[in-house]
């Protein structure tokens, strides 16, 4: 019997911007416009950069493209960083 693991492609994006109490909203405006919610977020202000880690589990490659060119076009953004990762489904995990 085989098991099929299909990995979940899970994108990653490093948004670093200008410490502004505006930045969040607006960067999560841009997945929320499309009726998408992170999976994951985590923020943290270093020195004068808010960086904002983000991931979108099952973004395609060519979205997660789109999703990096529009964030990097904001004011407040200086850089939009992207990787890719794969990660088994939790049924998977658990059968395995």
């Amino acid at each position: 019997m085989t098991q099929d693991h299909s990995a979940t492609r899970v994108a990653c994006f490093s948004v670093h911007a200008a410490v502004d109490p505006g930045a969040m909203p607006r960067v999560l405006e841009v997945f929320a416009k499309e009726s998408l919610t992170p999976t994951r977020w985590t923020s943290v202000v270093e020195g004068d950069q808010l960086v904002m880690d983000i991931q979108m589990a099952g973004l395609a490659e060519e979205r997660a493209a789109y999703f990096a060119r529009v964030l990097g076009r904001m004011p407040m953004v200086n850089v939009v960083l992207t990787s890719a990762k794969s990660v088994l489904p939790v049924e998977a995990v658990a059968a395995a």
